[in-house]
């Protein structure tokens, strides 16, 4: 057989490390990918981390329309909502149509918080849905006297 003949002798050897090599240096730029990946991941989730404090620092709790459970019910509809292949657009939209202040949205973004993809809402919603629908958002919010855009 042709290919036993090419793996003998010296040049056999020579192959066989060749094939090794790569392997080898194969798997390792699939580690350090990997681990640049998650560092990556872990600094945003981090910066996302941070942008909740700051959001929940701004808010003025005599200007909230619902109550807490009612803001932890809305941020789990919309994390529902956002789905792996679609989305359910009619429940994100339901959603921000209901709140009426800038500290109604900034609650919402706090309560929902960093997700397990390490996403915070505003970042959610820009990943997930097209800038024709971001845009019926925000101007569903800018029409009711909030100021922040998603």
């Amino acid at each position: 057989m042709w290919w036993a003949a090419l793996f003998s002798g010296k040049n056999g050897t020579m192959i066989r490390n060749l094939v090794y090599f790569s392997i080898i240096a194969t798997v390792i730029i699939i580690i350090i990918v990997v681990v640049i990946k998650k560092q990556k991941a872990a600094k945003i989730a981090a910066a996302n981390k941070a942008k909740i404090v700051n959001y929940e620092a701004e808010i003025a709790p005599e200007k909230l329309s619902f109550s807490d459970s009612e803001f932890e019910n809305m941020a789990a509809a919309i994390d529902e909502a956002i789905g792996t292949w679609t989305d359910d657009e009619a429940t994100i939209y339901n959603v921000f149509m209901k709140l009426k202040t800038n500290s109604d949205l900034l609650k919402l973004q706090a309560i929902f918080g960093v997700r397990s993809s390490g996403h915070d809402l505003f970042t959610a919603i820009h990943r997930n849905l097209n800038n024709d629908e971001i845009q019926k958002i925000n101007t569903y919010l800018s029409q009711h006297n909030i100021s922040i855009q998603v």
